[in-house]
């Protein structure tokens, strides 16, 4: 039996449906008996049920689990998912949002407030858009739970941090407007122009190009000195529940290189007053 990495999807499997336990549906009522009912009746295939693996708990398809074991079926098709139980409530919300029976306002409040108790860094404009509510009920219901620290920083629906950390973060070498991405397009002509004047040395030089550590430089440098435009294609590809994930990444990697920064500025001023 194959296994997907974790924090994705494996093989659809047949499980016998006694294995599937209730779970992380964001349904306060349960399922609809009559919605179960017409599942039931209904003479087609229907979609797997997604199932965490590590507590075979049920994230998406309670009417179909529902409808199989009216019907009297043995075993389901699963499609498990692997991740952490918090990742697999986001799941739970992200597939319960985008088909399916609509969520009632109660349900969707109860999700937001679920969210917000376990992943409390998230903006509310983010969490928002996850379950079909605005911003301001989400902030609202922020407000009601004692227990979600209020955050100074967040992160939004674009993956960015906004506001100022909790936690202490290395001095950027040059402050950043807040709209700014970390590997941004250049705003004028003259900003590309400087770009190149810096970098295009760098490639021709010789000790750089025919140096082994020179060229893993170099392509550092290539790899994030990508447009604003190329950020926005690879934010949409990162699934609401590895969204943390990946923002703590890019933080950390944005350490590394404002060390870097700051470890060459001091040996460029430490060789000029040498000189």
């Amino acid at each position: 039996m194959e296994v997907s990495d974790a924090g994705g999807y494996g093989d659809i499997e047949h499980v016998p449906v006694e294995r599937v336990r209730d779970g992380y549906s964001p349904r306060l009522a349960g399922a609809s008996s009559e919605h179960v009912r017409l599942l039931a009746e209904l003479d087609t295939r229907l979609p797997p049920i997604t199932v965490h693996r590590a507590t075979m708990k049920l994230i998406d398809g309670a009417h179909r689990l529902a409808a199989a074991k009216l019907r009297g079926r043995a075993t389901i098709e699963v499609r498990f998912f692997n991740g952490t139980e918090g990742e697999a409530f986001v799941e739970a919300v992200r597939a319960n949002i985008a088909h399916g029976l609509p969520l009632t306002l109660a349900d969707r409040k109860a999700a937001a407030a679920r969210l917000l108790r376990t992943h409390g860094e998230w903006s509310d404009r983010l969490i928002a858009g996850m379950i079909g509510l605005s911003p301001k009920t989400v902030g609202a219901v922020r407000r009601t739970i004692e227990e979600v620290p209020q955050l100074a920083a967040r992160i939004g629906r674009d993956g960015r941090i906004r506001g100022t950390p909790a936690v202490r973060r290395p001095r950027a070498p040059e402050p950043r407007r807040e709209d700014e991405t970390v590997c941004r397009e250049p705003e004028s002509p003259q900003d590309l122009v400087e770009l190149k004047r810096l970098y295009d040395p760098l490639r021709q030089d010789p000790s750089m190009r025919m140096t082994e550590t020179g060229r893993f430089l170099l392509r550092l440098f290539d790899l994030h000195l990508v447009r604003s435009r190329d950020w926005a294609r690879v934010l949409e590809t990162i699934p609401p529940h590895h969204l943390e994930s990946v923002a703590q990444l890019a933080g950390e990697c944005a350490k590394t290189w404002l060390s870097l920064a700051e470890e060459v500025a001091r040996r460029s001023k430490s060789s000029e007053h040498n000189h």
